[in-house]
C-alpha cells in the first residue's frame, strides 16, 4: 500500500499515456523528450526495456510498487525492464528520458535506483537525447553510449524516496501530512487517533522507512521543499508553508538533509 501522488491534492490532474510504445526498441537506445505543463500525470505503464528518467527542468515524482522517487534536476530515476511506473508533474517539467536495451543495461542490475547525476552525466544525457529518434548507430555514438552505461554504474544512489507502506495505522498520518505538512500534530496525538501506542507507531516508522516519526516527518518536508524551490517561491514562503517556526529553522533541516543550504543547492 502507498499513498499516490493521485490524491495528494485537490487540483485535478491532466492524464496522459506515455507517447512512445514499442513492440521492440529500433535501436539499442532511443532518445525521448516532452515538455510537460504543470498537472501532468502519464498514467502507470511499463516496458520490456529499461528507462533513464531525468528532468532538466522542474520537479516531478515518479511512483511505482516501490514507493514514490522525488526527481528535481540533477537526479534521475533509474527503471528496470518490466517495472510498473507513473510520473507526475505538478509544475512545468522538461522532460529527457532514454529508452535502453535490457542486455546493453543488464550491468545496472534490477532494482528501481534514484541517481545524482554529475556535470559529465548530465552531459551525455543531454546529448544523447537531442539525437533524432533514427539517428546513425555509428562508431562515434556506440562510444557515446558505452560512456554513458559507465557513468551510470558510477553513479551515487540518493534518498530521495518514500518507501511503499505496508502497514494500516500509518496510512493516515502519512495521508494527513502529505496533504498538510504543517501540521503539528505529535506522535502521541496521532497514537490517540489511530488506536496504537506511540511507541508502536515509532516501531512502525522505523520499520518501514528506517527512522522514526519525527525523522519521516522532517525528510518529507524537504522533499517537498524541492519543489517550492525549483519554482522560485521564496524562501519565508516554503518556511510558512512546510510549518516551520521560522526560515532559519528550514534552512538547518535543508542542511541536515541534503548537506547542504537551499541557495547552494538551486546554484548547483
Amino acid at each position: 500500500m502507498t499513498v499516490s501522488l493521485s490524491i495528494q491534492t485537490k487540483s485535478t490532474w491532466h492524464k496522459q499515456s506515455p507517447s512512445r510504445l514499442y513492440p521492440s526498441l529500433p535501436r539499442a537506445v532511443l532518445p525521448t523528450s516532452a515538455e510537460f505543463e504543470p498537472m501532468t500525470q502519464i498514467v502507470s505503464h511499463s516496458h520490456p526495456w529499461s528507462q533513464l528518467s531525468y528532468s532538466c527542468v522542474g520537479v516531478m515524482h515518479i511512483e511505482t510498487d516501490a514507493g514514490i522517487f522525488v526527481i528535481p534536476p540533477e537526479q534521475a530515476l533509474w527503471l528496470p525492464p518490466g517495472m510498473a511506473h507513473q510520473h507526475f508533474c505538478k509544475n512545468k517539467v522538461s522532460y529527457r528520458s532514454l529508452y535502453i536495451d535490457p542486455v546493453l543495461s543488464e550491468v545496472l542490475g534490477n532494482k528501481v535506483r534514484p541517481l545524482t547525476i554529475d556535470p559529465l552525466l548530465k552531459a551525455l544525457i543531454l546529448e544523447i537525447s537531442s539525437w533524432p529518434e533514427d539517428y546513425q548507430e555509428t562508431a562515434q555514438t556506440q562510444r557515446f553510449i558505452l560512456v554513458l552505461i559507465d557513468r551510470l554504474t558510477m553513479a551515487k544512489s540518493n534518498q530521495l524516496f518514500m518507501p511503499t507502506i505496508q502497514d494500516k495505522r500509518l496510512l493516515p498520518i502519512i495521508e494527513t501530512l502529505n496533504q498538510e505538512p504543517a501540521n503539528k500534530l505529535t506522535i502521541e496525538q496521532w497514537a490517540l487517533k489511530v488506536g496504537a501506542s506511540s511507541r508502536t507507531l515509532n516501531r512502525l516508522f522505523n520499520k518501514n522507512y528506517g527512522m522514526g516519526f519525527s525523522r519521516w516527518k522532517q525528510k518529507l518536508r524537504i522533499l517537498k521543499s524541492l519543489e517550492l524551490l525549483n519554482s522560485n517561491t521564496p524562501l519565508v514562503d516554503i518556511a510558512f508553508e512546510l510549518g516551520y517556526e521560522s526560515t532559519s529553522a528550514f534552512i538547518t533541516g535543508f542542511k541536515k538533509q541534503l548537506g547542504c543550504s537551499p541557495k547552494k543547492y538551486l546554484a548547483k
